[in-house]
């Protein structure tokens, strides 16, 4: 279930303050037919850089994806 309460994770400080506080990750796809619709929910963030983050194993793209951290 998507959360109502969410920060958006945009800069690598917010992905490392997710990371470290092993904090709920909802990921959604930007564009194309599935855009809106959440991809995966509910896990932490594994590992970040400048052009992905892996989240269960999987990357995913910054540029394609949002990142929301479920606050509640």
């Amino acid at each position: 279930m998507l959360s109502s309460v969410y920060k958006i994770l945009k800069s690598d400080s917010e992905f490392l303050t997710a990371a470290l506080s092993q904090s709920q990750v909802d990921i959604l796809e930007r564009r194309g037919d599935l855009a809106g619709c959440i991809i995966d929910c509910g896990r932490p963030v594994q590992k970040w850089s400048p052009v992905s983050v892996k989240v269960a194993d999987a990357y995913y793209m910054r540029s394609e994806f949002e990142f929301r951290m479920v606050l509640a």
